[in-house]
C-alpha cells in the first residue's frame, strides 16, 4: 500500500514539473518564432508563385530587335524612328547597327533619349569633327614658327621609308567626340550589359567579311564602323584593321535574331542604286556606297519582320545640314508601320532614361604603350598629363589633354581607357619627318614652286631642322635648325641661313618705270626659350647682305646701284594663338622686336 502511494506521488510530481518546464519563457519565445517563420514561409511561397506568373507573362512578351542601317547623314532618320517608338512605349530589347546606325543605336543603347540624341547631333560641329587635323594651338610654338603650309606632304622615317596616308582624313577627333558622349558607359566593355544590348558591324579589311562586335572600346568600334575606305583611316583593333560595315553588312538583321529577338524592326536608310544622266563628285560617292552595300542588303531585308523605309532618295549621304527634314521622314515612315508593330502584341513599357551624370575620374597613374617602345616619346606624353595627376578629371578636360597629345608630331592616333584610377593610353605612331610640295601664284611674283622637308628628333634633347627651296621666277633657299633641351619649357640654339629673291619696282605717276630683283642673304644665330607653349623668346645676332639687280632699267636713270652689308643684335618675343598657319579665322598673334645694328660697309 505504501509503495502505491509513493508511486502515485512520484507521477504527480513529474507531471507538475513537466507542465512547469513546457511553459518556461524560453519555450514561449520559441513557439512565437515558429509562428513567425510559418507566416514568412507562406509569404515567400506567395511571392514565388507571383514571380512565376510574372515570368510566364514576360515569356509571352515578344523580344523586339531594332536594326539601324548605315547611310551617312541619311541616318538622321533613325532619330525620327526612335521618337515614334518611344512615344508609343514600344520597348526595344536589342539593337544592331552599322555606320551611322551604329552611332545612333549606341547612343540610344547607352541611355540617351531620342530628344537628347537630336540635341547632340545638332550641337556637333560635323565639319570640324571630320576635318580631324590637330588643333594648331596645341602644337608647340617653336614648331609652329617653323611650319610651312604645303599643298601636298608625306611623312618618312630616318631610313627614308615614306608613309602614304591610309585615308584623306584621320578619325581621331571622331573617336574623342564619341568617348565624351559615351562617358557614362565607359567602364562597360561587354555591349550585352549596356542598358539595351548592342551589336555593331564593321568590315575586316583583310578578309572583306563582316565582323559583329559585342565587346571592346565602344567608341573605337563605332569609329571603325563609320570609317569609309579612302575617306577615313581604317581603325586598328587588336591585330586587324577595320572599315565601314556597309561594305559587308549594311543592314544587320540576322545579327538581331542571333541576339535573341523574336521580331525585328529594320530601318533601311542605305543608298539605293539610281540611274543618272549626269554625276557630280557627291553623287558618284553615293553610287559607290550603294554598289558596295546592295549585295548583302536584299537578303537582310527579306529577313526583317517589319521594314521601315524613309523616303530619303532626294538626300545625299553628305547632307548633314538637312537634319530636320531627314528626321521628319523617319518619323513619317515609322507611323505608317506602327499598327503592324502593335499587331505583334508588344505590351506598353515606358522606357526610363538610364543616362548617368558624367562623374569625374581621379587620375593617379599613367600607363603609356607606344608601338616603337620609345622612352622619349613616352616621357613627352606623360609630361602632358603630369599636372593632372592627383586631380579629378572630367571628360571635357580629358578630351583637351588627348587633343594636345594628338598634336605631337609622332602621334597618329591615341586610344584610352581607365581602370582603378590608372589611365591607359594606346598610341599609334607616325614617322616624324615630313616632305612637302607647294605651288603659288602672285601678281608680279609669278608662279613659284617650293619643296621642303622637316627632320625632327623628339626627346628631352631634341632637334627640328627645316630645308626649303623655291623655284620659278624667283629663287629661294631656307635652312634652319633648332636644337633644344626640355619638354614643355625648352631652351636651345637656333641657327639659319637663307637666300631670297623678290621683285622690287619703281613707279612714277602710278606707272611702273623700273623693275629690279632684290637678293637678300642672311645668316642668323640665336638662343631660344619657349615658355609653356605661350611665348617664344629669341635673342641673337644676324648678318645680312642685300643687292638689287635691274630687270627693266629705270627709264630716267641708266641704272640704280645698290648693295649693302649690315648686321644686328636682336631680341624677339613672339606669341601665337591663331587657328591656322596660312589663313587664321580666330585667335591672336603678335611680336615685339628690338634690334641694334648698322651698316657693315
Amino acid at each position: 500500500m505504501i509503495k502505491k502511494i509513493l508511486l502515485l506521488f512520484l507521477l504527480t510530481f513529474i507531471n507538475i514539473f513537466s507542465s512547469n518546464f513546457s511553459h518556461s519563457p524560453e519555450d514561449v519565445e520559441i513557439e512565437k518564432l515558429k509562428q513567425e517563420i510559418k507566416l514568412l514561409q507562406n509569404k515567400i511561397k506567395k511571392l514565388e508563385n507571383k514571380k512565376i506568373e510574372k515570368f510566364k507573362q514576360e515569356e509571352k512578351q515578344p523580344k523586339i530587335g531594332l536594326v539601324l542601317s548605315g547611310g551617312g547623314a541619311k541616318g538622321f532618320a533613325h532619330i525620327g524612328v526612335l521618337k515614334v517608338l518611344e512615344a508609343n512605349n514600344i520597348k526595344i530589347d536589342y539593337i544592331t547597327g552599322t555606320s551611322m546606325g551604329a552611332l545612333i543605336g549606341a547612343l540610344y543603347s547607352a541611355g540617351y533619349t531620342p530628344n537628347q540624341i537630336e540635341k547632340l547631333v545638332l550641337d556637333i560641329n560635323w565639319q570640324e569633327t571630320f576635318n580631324d587635323s590637330p588643333n594648331i594651338t596645341d602644337i608647340s610654338i617653336d614648331q609652329r614658327s617653323m611650319m610651312k603650309n604645303y599643298n601636298l606632304s608625306l611623312k618618312y622615317d630616318n631610313s627614308l621609308n615614306f608613309a602614304l596616308p591610309k585615308g584623306i582624313r584621320n578619325t581621331q577627333k571622331i573617336y574623342l567626340t564619341l568617348k565624351n558622349l559615351l562617358w557614362n558607359v565607359e567602364q562597360t566593355r561587354d555591349f550585352k550589359k549596356l542598358p539595351i544590348p548592342l551589336e555593331i558591324i564593321a568590315t575586316d579589311l583583310n578578309t572583306g567579311k563582316a565582323k559583329a562586335f559585342n565587346s571592346g572600346d565602344l567608341a573605337q568600334v563605332i569609329t571603325a564602323s563609320i570609317s569609309i575606305p579612302t575617306i577615313f583611316d581604317p581603325v586598328k583593333i587588336g591585330n586587324n584593321y577595320y572599315v565601314d560595315g556597309l561594305l559587308s553588312r549594311n543592314f544587320p538583321v540576322e545579327d538581331a535574331f542571333n541576339l535573341g529577338a523574336d521580331i525585328v524592326i529594320g530601318v533601311d536608310v542605305g543608298t539605293s542604286l539610281q540611274k543618272k544622266e549626269d554625276y557630280d563628285i557627291l553623287s558618284v560617292a553615293d553610287q559607290i556606297v550603294a554598289i558596295q552595300s546592295t549585295s548583302s542588303t536584299k537578303k537582310q531585308r527579306d529577313l526583317a519582320t517589319i521594314l521601315i523605309e524613309p523616303d530619303i532618295s532626294n538626300f545625299k549621304t553628305t547632307n548633314f545640314s538637312n537634319f530636320k527634314e531627314i528626321e521628319a521622314l523617319g518619323e513619317a515612315a515609322t507611323k505608317e508601320q506602327l499598327q503592324k508593330i502593335l499587331d505583334f502584341g508588344p505590351k506598353p513599357n515606358k522606357r526610363k532614361s538610364s543616362l548617368q551624370y558624367k562623374n569625374n575620374f581621379v587620375l593617379e597613374n599613367i600607363d603609356v604603350l607606344t608601338e616603337t617602345k620609345n622612352n622619349n616619346h613616352k616621357e613627352i606624353i606623360e609630361s602632358i598629363f603630369k599636372d593632372s595627376i592627383g586631380t579629378n578629371l572630367n571628360p571635357d578636360t580629358l578630351e583637351k589633354l588627348m587633343l594636345k597629345t594628338y598634336s605631337l608630331n609622332f602621334v597618329n592616333k591615341i586610344y584610352y581607357s581607365f581602370k582603378n584610377n590608372t589611365l591607359k593610353l594606346q598610341v599609334e605612331e607616325n614617322p616624324t619627318n615630313i616632305v612637302g610640295l607647294g605651288v603659288d601664284y602672285q601678281t608680279d611674283y609669278g608662279t613659284t614652286f617650293s619643296i621642303g622637308t622637316d627632320i625632327s628628333s623628339f626627346g628631352k634633347i631634341g632637334s627640328l631642322s627645316t630645308i626649303e627651296a623655291t623655284f620659278g621666277d624667283y629663287l629661294g633657299l631656307d635652312l634652319k635648325n633648332f636644337s633644344y633641351y626640355g619638354v614643355s619649357n625648352k631652351v636651345g640654339i637656333l641657327s639659319s641661313i637663307s637666300y631670297e629673291e623678290n621683285p622690287f619696282f619703281i613707279y612714277h605717276n602710278k606707272n611702273k618705270i623700273g623693275s629690279y630683283k632684290s637678293q637678300v642673304t642672311k645668316l642668323e644665330g640665336a638662343f631660344v626659350t619657349q615658355y609653356s607653349n605661350l611665348f617664344l623668346f629669341s635673342y641673337g645676332a644676324s648678318l645680312n647682305y642685300a643687292n638689287l639687280d635691274p630687270e627693266i632699267k629705270n627709264i630716267f636713270d641708266s641704272s640704280i646701284q645698290y648693295s649693302k652689308s649690315y648686321g644686328d643684335i636682336f631680341l624677339n618675343i613672339n606669341w601665337d594663338k591663331t587657328n591656322s598657319i596660312a589663313f587664321p579665322t580666330k585667335g591672336f598673334k603678335g611680336e615685339v622686336s628690338q634690334r641694334w645694328g648698322g651698316n657693315l660697309g
